[in-house]
C-alpha cells in the first residue's frame, strides 16, 4: 500500500526571520527564471541612416576688367610743340617756337609772329598779307612763291633766307641784313617800302 507523503503546511508565523528571509530569495528567483523564458522581442534595426551630401551651386565670379583707351598725339619732326601750333588759330603767335614748321599754302594774314623763333620754316604759296615779322628769326626759311604784301620785317633775321618769287609790294625791310638774302631781285626791293617820305628810313 502506497505510503502518501504530505507537504507539511508552513505557517510563517512558525518560521524564523532568517528562514523567511531565503524563501522570499526563491520566490524572487522563480519569478526571474519565468521572465527570462519569454522569447525577447526582436526589434528590427533601422537600415542605417545614408548620408546625403547636397552640392552647393559653385558661381563663378568675374573679374571685373577695366578697359582704358589712350590717346596718342603724334608730335611734328621737328621741336615745334602743339601749343604754339595752335597759336594761328588766334594769329598771336608772338614768341612761339615755330622751328621747321611747314605753312606752305595757307592763308596766313593779319598773324603777328613777333619775336617767334621760326628757323626753317617753309611759307610755299603762303598768304602772309599784312602780317608781322619784328625780330623773328627767320634764317633758311623758305618763302618762294609767297605773298608778302605789307608784311612787316623790321629787325627780323633773315640769314639764307629765299624769296625767290615772292611777292614783296609795299613790306617793310628795315634793320635787316640783305646780303645773305637768297633769291631776291632788284625788281622785287623796287616794291619793298624802305623809306618814309624825306628820305628817312620807315623803321616802325
Amino acid at each position: 500500500m502506497p505510503v502518501l507523503v504530505t507537504q507539511p503546511f508552513v505557517s510563517l508565523m512558525t518560521v524564523k526571520p532568517r528562514s523567511l528571509g531565503a524563501l522570499l530569495a526563491l520566490a524572487l528567483l522563480s519569478a526571474c527564471a519565468n521572465e527570462a523564458s519569454v522569447a525577447p522581442t526582436t526589434v528590427a534595426e533601422a537600415p542605417p541612416a545614408t548620408e546625403t551630401t547636397v552640392e552647393a551651386p559653385t558661381t563663378t565670379v568675374q573679374p571685373e576688367v577695366t578697359t582704358t583707351t589712350s590717346t596718342t598725339t603724334t608730335v611734328p619732326v621737328t621741336t615745334t610743340t602743339v601749343l604754339d601750333i595752335a597759336c594761328i588759330k588766334t594769329t598771336t603767335c608772338q614768341y612761339a617756337n615755330l622751328v621747321g614748321v611747314d605753312f606752305s599754302r595757307l592763308k596766313l594774314d593779319f598773324v603777328d609772329f613777333s619775336v617767334a623763333n621760326m628757323v626753317g620754316a617753309s611759307f610755299v604759296g603762303t598768304n602772309l598779307t599784312n602780317s608781322i615779322f619784328i625780330r623773328t628769326d627767320l634764317s633758311a626759311v623758305n618763302f618762294e612763291g609767297a605773298t608778302l604784301k605789307n608784311v612787316d620785317f623790321t629787325a627780323a633775321v633773315l640769314d639764307q633766307a629765299s624769296f625767290k618769287g615772292a611777292n614783296l609790294d609795299g613790306a617793310v625791310l628795315c634793320d635787316v641784313d640783305l646780303e645773305t638774302v637768297l633769291d631776291l631781285t632788284k625788281e622785287q626791293l623796287d616794291k619793298v617800302k624802305k623809306f618814309k617820305t624825306k628820305g628817312k628810313v620807315y623803321c616802325p
